[in-house]
């Protein structure tokens, strides 16, 4: 049971440290960068976890995360949409445990979120299979650089890896937020 909660506390310290520039990604959607020949109709092919966890982004375009965070961040302009992309070993002293002890550490983010973004609520919370693959999915509401936003957090974790995928879309398009979602899930 010790070794359980260290490694609850060790999925739960890494899975902060990959999201601790989500209060910078609402600025960085409105980042001035020169666009290549029409990014809508591109389409990037994103694989994690050795293959694990693998969707299309069709309109995004590639960009750093701001202040030098972990993962990459793509950005939609057009559907005003962010997504900032994870990937990163457990570390060592963690892999004593499965896959599914990390991912239960994981899931104390949502705290850490609340602590960063006291505007950060939680709407629903559960574990989907996402092709095999068990993908804990938190939908959030918050507010960043002013604005009200719908959040989605996706963590899965494969082959001593772990992801953290972060959606995060305006408020108004519920819909449009649910599709991004789902088509990172594979539905």
């Amino acid at each position: 049971m010790k070794l359980r909660q260290s490694l609850n506390i060790m999925g739960a310290l890494c899975l902060t440290a990959a999201l601790g520039s989500a209060p910078m990604i609402a600025s960085a959607a409105e980042a001035k960068t020169a666009q290549a020949a029409n990014p809508q109709t591109q389409t990037q092919t994103i694989s994690l976890l050795d293959g694990k966890q693998t969707f299309k982004l069709q309109g995004y375009e590639k960009q750093p995360v701001p202040g030098g965070g972990p993962g990459t961040m793509y950005v939609n302009k057009q559907e005003k949409r962010v997504l900032i992309i994870g990937e990163e070993e457990i570390p060592v002293i963690a892999r004593g445990g499965s896959d599914a002890d990390f991912l239960e550490g994981g899931k104390s983010i949502k705290d850490k979120q609340k602590q960063a973004s006291p505007s950060y609520t939680v709407i629903s919370e559960k574990t989907e299979n996402a092709n095999g693959l068990p993908v804990y999915h938190i939908e959030a509401t918050d507010k960043m650089g002013g604005n009200d936003v719908q959040q989605a957090t996706l963590l899965a974790v494969a082959n001593k890896k772990f992801t953290v995928i972060q959606v995060v879309s305006n408020h108004k398009d519920k819909a449009g937020h649910l599709k991004a979602v789902n088509n990172i899930l594979g539905k």
